[in-house]
């Protein structure tokens, strides 16, 4: 039963920024075992499949613009196995493949949010910038309102399931853990929690608002492109990165207040300020600092907006030297704008230097820290204030000057993964004879998939055994397949051996597909086999024309026994070159032989997709062609005989009798005049003793297994 994190209660002050993110209450996710389970041995089966744990008391991030988050998981159900058969029965032994998938809900944040954008699992973009997964996903996300349901999928798995109102949530539902190794992959989302650059004042104003402390907020502030608060911590701790950087303070811890604010002109000595025994009230001290006392460069760690959000660093030198002050910044910016920051504070610290100390009559105590004082044509911030004796003490430094300009910023080398729209998927339901490696013992067909836009990466396939009331999953199809058409029509020419007049231009899906030339050893060892309307050929020599042409010659006629499809070409036809890698088998029951079933792709672009519907003829399991049919006449008698191919003697590599590749050696024979049949037999064996017969006449014969093979006919004269 899957485990659920029960008990929310809300949000405790836990936050980074003093109790603005909570923390979600509740037991961690248990990890979860498959129990044993049969079936054969053959496919790679996860010893140990587990869902990846969650952290008990993590905190919730808060974000305001936009930013990448990892989230923590609050829900998991247990990881669910699926198995394929292949091969087996009584020739040789049958092999399993195992695919996984799992379900489960992330917490995003600890607001409401917008809307995400795009997602990323282990690194890779796995939903793009315009909304498409990559790869086969259904995801719920839940923003956060005040109002929202509990998820469907958690409420159906548990007996009660919080809403988790206030939180912004995602439900996963079956994701498959293929293309992550078979285990759960690390995730993170890009949250939109506004949609334009926010103020930085604002947004920091804002969160101490959530945690019930209200900031006035003046000044000047950059704009930001997200702002990410996701670990413990006290307010002003929270706050501090932020502020040196954009120059701001928090003046008395009662206020926010930024740069670019108006001075303050007094004129401390005047006759306003004297006592009355004659001494002046207003007294002052001027210092300045060695130039050690501020760093000779200034690096800020930052999120990157023009790399996907990765930690991205900038640095601005005033001059020579070995100090350098860094802050990691919890921002998104462009690199322009942390540079910008950079240069700024330097020139700030640098100004800084210059301090002095004013004292003042009581009448000035409106004077707070973070104001700026004009005095003696200079401007100078207030750092300190201290009242004793009805005389205020201000603590100032000198203000610098900030908006120099800067020389270019590089924010570095941008890993890009492909961010185009996946398309459709071309499926492709494929009955074959047996390939290299295989010996099925019921229906199966081998599917294959690619598309045309280069977004496009792999798709689920749904089959439908009820003509399209239903559809179940039966796998991910694990790569894409070099497909395409037939644009000349290719010859005929005699079956099972090199064609080497013979050649044929076909045109492939998409511009990423490639066909390779190889040796004539390696296309006799199994190199380079495709299939090309009907008949299995190979190519030793593919010669690429350009538009995604290529002309294929130098080739191997009617492999897999596909002797019937030698004279059936025309343009236009299918081409698909056959890697059992990159193709999903679909093992099915021999009662549906015959049948028809209905297969759709279930990829980011395959939400109108157009099932494809084939009848299970059995290549597999069916016995091939009779040949080298002969006749004689003997002694009053028809001697009539014929030699069996073998669905389990391809390659023949010891030069002897290859194995029978069925139960028994059986085949069914008609002899026929013009008139109509003569004769028929069941026979053991190949060959058929009978009284002669005036001709012409017509031997048909076929072998019979589990099902009833194709029929070679011989003329008799």
């Amino acid at each position: 039963m899957a485990t659920l994190v029960l008990g929310v209660v809300g949000r405790a002050v836990l936050g980074p920024i003093g109790g603005i993110v909570g923390t979600l209450l509740g037991s961690v996710v248990d990890r979860r075992l498959f129990g044993g389970g049969g079936g054969e041995r053959g496919g790679q089966r996860q010893a140990n499949p587990e869902i990846q744990a969650a952290s008990y008391g993590e905190p919730i991030p808060v974000v305001r613009g936009r930013m990448r988050v990892s989230g923590n998981i609050v829900w998991a159900a247990p990881i669910r196995e699926s198995s394929t058969r292949s091969g087996g029965g009584k020739r040789g032994p049958s092999s399993t493949s195992y695919s996984y998938s799992a379900s489960f809900a992330v917490v995003l944040a600890a607001r409401a949010i917008v809307a995400i954008g795009r997602v990323w699992a282990d690194g890779k973009l796995l939903r793009d910038g315009n909304g498409q997964w990559l790869q086969p996903v259904t995801m719920r996300l839940h923003t956060g309102s005040e109002r929202q349901s509990p998820d469907p999928l958690i409420a159906a798995a548990e007996d009660e399931a919080p809403a988790f109102r206030g939180l912004a949530y995602a439900v996963f539902e079956d994701l498959p853990l293929a293309e992550f190794g078979n285990r759960l992959p690390n995730l993170s989302f890009e949250l939109i929690a506004d949609d334009a650059p926010v103020p930085l004042g604002a947004a920091l104003v804002e969160l101490a608002a959530t945690a019930g402390v209200n900031l006035p907020v003046s000044g000047d502030f950059p704009d930001v492109a997200g702002l990410y608060l996701g670990a413990a911590a006290p307010l002003a701790d929270a706050l501090a990165p932020s502020l040196m950087a954009s120059g701001a303070v928090l003046a008395a811890g009662r206020a926010l207040v930024g740069p670019g604010r108006p001075a303050l002109a007094i004129a401390p000595g005047g006759a306003a300020d004297a006592r009355t025994d004659g001494r002046q009230q207003a007294k002052e001290r001027h210092r300045r600092n060695a130039a050690a006392s501020s760093p000779d460069a200034i690096e800020l760690g930052y999120y990157d907006i023009d790399r996907d959000y990765q930690p991205g660093l900038q640095r601005a030198r005033l001059r020579s030297g070995v100090r350098v002050d860094g802050d990691g910044l919890p921002l998104a910016l462009s690199a322009a704008a942390a540079k910008q920051l950079c240069h700024d504070r330097l020139l700030r610290l640098a100004a800084a230097r210059q301090q002095r100390t004013l004292r003042l009559p009581w009448r000035y105590l409106g004077i707070m820290p973070g104001d700026v004082l004009r005095l003696d044509d200079l401007d100078w911030q207030v750092r300190e204030t201290r009242f004793e004796r009805f005389v205020l003490t201000l603590e100032l430094a000198r203000v610098g000057t900030a908006g120099a300009l800067l020389q270019p910023s590089d924010p570095g080398r941008v890993l890009v993964h492909g961010d185009q729209p996946a398309g459709p998927t071309t499926l492709l339901a494929l009955d074959l004879p047996p390939l290299p490696g295989e010996f099925p013992d019921g229906p199966r067909l081998w599917i294959a998939g690619a598309g045309a836009s280069p977004g496009w990466r792999r798709a689920g396939v749904m089959l439908s055994l009820d003509n399209g009331a239903s559809y179940e999953p039966v796998g991910l199809l694990p790569a894409p397949v070099a497909m395409g058409r037939g644009v000349s029509v290719l010859p005929t020419a005699i079956p099972a051996g090199w064609d080497r007049l013979g050649q044929v231009e076909v045109e492939l899906l998409a511009d990423s597909m490639w066909l390779e030339s190889r040796s004539e050893q390696a296309v006799l060892a199994g190199a380079n086999l495709a299939l090309l309307g009907d008949e299995i050929i190979q190519f030793a020599t593919a010669e690429a024309l350009g538009n995604r042409r290529f002309r294929l010659s130098g080739l191997l006629r009617a492999r897999r026994g596909t002797d019937l499809a030698v004279a059936t070409h025309a343009v236009d036809e299918r081409f698909v070159l056959l890697d059992q890698g990159a193709m999903l088998a679909v093992q099915l029951p021999l009662e549906r032989q015959g049948q028809t079933v209905l297969l759709r792709a279930r990829g980011a672009g395959d939400a109108a997709a157009v099932p494809v519907a084939v009848t299970l003829d059995g290549a597999g399991i069916r016995p091939l062609l009779p040949v080298h049919l002969s006749w004689r006449r003997q002694a009053g008698q028809l001697h009539l005989s014929w030699i069996a191919q073998s669905r389990a003697g391809f390659g023949w590599p010891d030069l002897a009798d290859v194995p029978i590749g069925e139960s028994q050696l059986a085949f069914r024979a008609v002899l026929r005049d013009a008139a109509g049949i003569v004769a028929e037999a069941e026979l053991n064996g190949p060959s058929w003793i009978l009284a002669d017969q005036a001709g012409p006449l017509w031997l048909d014969v076929a072998q019979v297994g589990a099902t009833m093979g194709p029929v070679a006919t011989l003329l008799i004269s």
